[in-house]
């Protein structure tokens, strides 16, 4: 029974949008900052992509200019603009010190990620290259929030579901979540002109059983980046008709 109760409050989200399915449950928002160009044009696009806000250039030289490259140079990813912590626990258990110490690690994870995503894909539209080059794309990223997951939040949220019903604690526990959050823009060489523009944010999932990610501080992040890697490459490599859904609000299995 206990665990029939939280599959029929799931039967909705599954009916939803995967974005609509966030943005409701979640209230997942993010806003950009000054490292993207086109920061106050981004739009959510459902038809398409499975980020929060998106831009894309329509000039017709860029286009023609894009379609003809076929390598990607990723740059060093980077987190000067990371914002402070919010939530009481993540502020609790992490000093500025240690988390920018975490954050030194997570960066370079997610350039790693965002690698071995093209290298993966034998019909990815680009081929990586190791050093900026005027034939390739440039991608560059950028972390912009980042709340570890903390000891303290998975008290509260098991203490939740121990006096309720399982997952109930990760659904409403908003305070207790993980979270990070990401930029990226793709650079077009030839005309040295933003290609495309993306902002995302995602917070830790709600899980049908305890599994080892809600231990390490950089859990939640690591899973939401490895994400991020595969939908951007998916969504490069694929005609502008096709839609690269969002993962599900929700994990079956967390590692």
């Amino acid at each position: 029974m206990l665990i029939r109760a939280p599959l029929l409050l799931l039967i909705p989200w599954m009916l939803m949008s995967c974005r609509t399915a966030k943005s409701v449950v979640a209230a997942v928002d993010v806003k950009p900052t000054a490292f993207l160009p086109h920061a106050a044009e981004l739009k959510e696009n459902r038809k398409r992509s499975p980020f929060i806000g998106n831009w894309w250039n329509t000039d017709k030289q860029v286009l023609q200019a894009a379609e003809k490259v076929k390598l990607i140079y990723i740059a060093p990813v980077v987190s000067d603009e990371l914002r402070p912590m919010q939530l009481k626990l993540s502020k609790l258990e992490f000093s500025n010190k240690r988390r920018d110490a975490k954050m030194k690690k997570l960066v370079t994870y997610t350039h790693d990620k965002f690698v071995r995503a093209f290298k993966a894909n034998k019909k990815s539209r680009f081929t990586v290259v190791d050093a900026p080059s005027k034939d390739a794309m440039t991608l560059k990223l950028s972390i912009i929030e980042w709340e570890p997951n903390t000891y303290s939040g998975l008290v509260v949220r098991e203490a939740v579901d121990l006096v309720t019903l399982p997952m109930i604690g990760s659904v409403f526990g908003k305070p207790a979540r993980g979270l990070i959050a990401i930029e990226g823009v793709l650079t077009e060489p030839k005309t040295g002109k933003s290609f495309f523009e993306f902002i995302d944010k995602e917070e830790a999932k709600s899980l049908f059983f305890f599994w080892p990610q809600e231990l390490f501080p950089a859990g939640q992040a690591k899973y939401a980046i490895r994400e991020w890697a595969q939908q951007f490459e998916k969504l490069m490599s694929t005609p502008p008709d096709k839609q690269i859904r969002d993962s599900l609000p929700f994990q079956i299995i967390a590692f």
